[in-house]
């Protein structure tokens, strides 16, 4: 039998190939940070770094950054050596750096790095955004450089003592955050591009609520509008505006075999998708979870397979999709388990999804876990972090077994591993 990276190496060489270039050209060398070719940028490999490492940091597919810098072995790379990452986004690239008080993560970024742009603390910039895992900023993420330049305090109208936004320029398919404090008794509501946002009284004036960036909302200024609704009857609205742009995602051609194929089928995939769309209406009004999300399984047995927002067709159709998860590669029957506190609403068989289980974290917030072998838990059951939920399969829309993880904020779909790097609220 011959080992994983044998293996790799022989995929590697038959892709490229399949591809009619050779496995011995050198990729041509560019300056950190600019294009190689179209969709292309290069990265410096850093100590301590590992293959897994930036293709998670840069929301890329480990087999893309191999392939595209001829890598027949994973672990084979070395401090200095220069990298293509395809498909980084040339928007999130040109997009300034920042203002002094907020950069927005580039390719080439770690937190060390900005951290001496700014001259402060690596500690301090991991605090003031409440980052889990500094090891992993994404492209286009915006971040708050504590101490930057002094602005005059706004002037917002009463009761409105404060209004923060935790990435008032942000990619597409990430979480926005929004603080409130009100110096007055009053109860918030608010909307962003006219999709209602529930806020969750913390007491003392203090609110927080979080809204969907879709993953394929078109790159522009969205108006965020935020109403105080005081006692006497009277309303009192503040308005902000948010900066969506392009994220870095590639794209993906799926290939499904002839047995699978007919879950293609639109009918199919919309009758399902009216029965999932149903569950994600149902809104709990309070929070479930608590801090960060874990990651769904066991932190030695990780291995994505595909990332979050990259664009996708189907048996060489038109890109007319993305991928609204994350997967994770892994052999049948490796234990699944809830990320975060929350209440099972779904667990049953799906066609497109095969085995499924969907938990309620409250807020409109819902993760769903496809294509398990087995289920272990049942709807209503309340589950906290590291409970077991199911295990990895293969059934349903799949071409070979993992676990597709998804996460729902009012039925759109965000990016799961944001839920890992960061505190939220």
């Amino acid at each position: 039998m011959i080992s994983f990276q044998e293996s790799i190496k022989l995929l590697t060489i038959l892709t490229l190939v399949l591809l009619g270039i050779g496995i011995f050209v050198t990729p041509a060398l560019a300056q950190e940070g600019k294009q190689q070719e179209p969709g292309a940028f290069i990265y410096t490999v850093q100590p301590g770094d590992t293959l897994a490492a930036i293709a998670l940091r840069y929301n890329r597919n480990l087999f893309d950054i191999a392939l595209a810098n001829n890598l027949s072995n994973f672990d084979l790379i070395f401090p200095g050596q220069r990298l293509t990452l395809p498909n980084i986004s040339a928007q999130i690239a040109a997009t300034p750096q920042g203002d002094g008080r907020t950069h927005i993560v580039r390719p080439g970024d770690t937190l060390f790095s900005i951290a001496n742009i700014y001259g402060v603390s690596p500690e301090a910039i991991v605090g003031v955004n409440r980052l889990v895992n500094p090891d992993f900023l994404q492209v286009g993420q915006t971040l708050k450089i504590p101490g930057g330049p002094q602005t005059e305090p706004e002037k917002l109208p009463t009761p409105f003592a404060s209004v923060e936004l935790s990435e008032p320029t942000i990619i597409q398919g990430r979480t926005l955050i929004i603080w409130v404090k009100l110096a007055a008794a009053a109860t918030l509501s608010g909307d962003f591009d006219n999709r209602p946002i529930l806020f969750n009284d913390g007491g003392n004036g203090q609110f927080w609520g979080i809204t969907a960036i879709p993953a394929l909302a078109e790159p522009k200024i969205y108006p965020l509008k935020l109403t105080a609704n005081l006692v006497d009857g009277s309303q009192v609205t503040v308005l902000r505006n948010v900066n969506v742009i392009e994220g870095p995602y590639g794209v993906e051609s799926i290939q499904v075999d002839e047995q699978r194929e007919e879950l293609l089928d639109p009918e199919i995939v919309q009758v399902e998708q009216a029965k999932l769309d149903y569950l994600w209406s149902q809104i709990s009004p309070r929070p479930l979870w608590q801090g960060s999300f874990h990651y769904p399984m066991p932190p030695d047995t990780l291995r994505l397979t595909s990332y979050f927002g990259t664009r996708r067709s189907y048996n060489g159709g038109e890109i007319a999709s993305f991928h609204a998860g994350t997967d994770f590669g892994g052999d049948v029957g490796v234990p699944i388990y809830a990320p975060a506190a929350g209440k099972v609403v779904l667990a049953e068989k799906l066609m497109v999804r095969g085995n499924a289980v969907v938990i309620d974290h409250g807020l409109g917030l819902f993760s769903g876990y496809w294509h398990q072998n087995q289920l272990a838990v049942v709807v209503d059951q309340e589950v906290k972090p590291g409970d077991l939920i199911g295990f990895i399969g293969d059934t349903g829309l799949v071409t070979g077994p993992h676990l597709h993880w998804e996460v729902r904020l009012n039925g759109i779909a965000i990016e799961p591993l944001q839920w890992v790097q960061q505190m939220i609220p």
